[in-house]
């Protein structure tokens, strides 16, 4: 994780550096090479947050677009990647998940969004035709078909823009019909509570 506790402070890794876990307030150590990002790590294997999953380059920098305070934020006993000024929940994922894991955060952080790698779940997504009021049908021959079944908002990163999954058709290849946000609308949209209107 990139932040650990000190003195009931948030800290980021430094070499040599101490903290606790603001979960299970067990002890973490520094991990600061020269490959991987600087990040907290538990001194004993634990199972303190059975959703953690390790982080990427890619996690690290959607997590600075928004303030330390609504980056990795405890909610139950599990952190929340981000958690917006409003409310909503951003899950950042990277890698594959069932459907019952999706399903669980769902379940337990009810108001969110899921942001989806497009390096990682993009391979064969291609948008078709344009369908009016800035909506696009689209054609995803690889994705993950455990995506199916989540009831929260999907955005697909795949660079400079994110697709807003709007409706999936139980066909296959999958198949369905979304809007496109350029990154700067889709964080001016959360970081302005523009997004909570949409939603609502």
């Amino acid at each position: 994780m990139l932040w650990g506790m000190n003195d009931n402070q948030r800290i980021k890794a430094v070499p040599k550096g101490k903290s606790t876990c603001p979960i299970c307030k067990e002890r973490m150590i520094a991990k600061c090479g020269e490959i991987n990002i600087w990040h907290w790590s538990h001194k004993i294997k634990s199972n303190c947050d059975n959703w953690w999953e390790p982080e990427s380059l890619w996690h690290i920098n959607w997590k600075q677009n928004f303030s330390v305070e609504q980056q990795e934020v405890i909610i139950g006993n599990h952190i929340a990647d981000i958690k917006t000024k409003d409310g909503i929940v951003i899950e950042l994922q990277n890698s594959s998940l069932s459907s019952l894991k999706i399903k669980e955060r769902e379940e337990h952080y009810k108001n969110m969004l899921w942001i989806l790698n497009g390096e990682t779940f993009g391979k064969g997504f291609e948008f078709k035709n344009s369908i009016g009021k800035g909506l696009f049908t689209f054609c995803w021959k690889h994705a993950p078909r455990t995506w199916k079944i989540a009831n929260k908002e999907i955005f697909l990163d795949l660079g400079d823009y994110l697709f807003l999954i709007k409706r999936i058709y139980p066909k296959s290849p999958l198949r369905g019909y979304g809007k496109i946000l350029t990154r700067e609308e889709f964080l001016k949209e959360v970081k302005n509570g523009e997004e909570t209107k949409r939603r609502s």
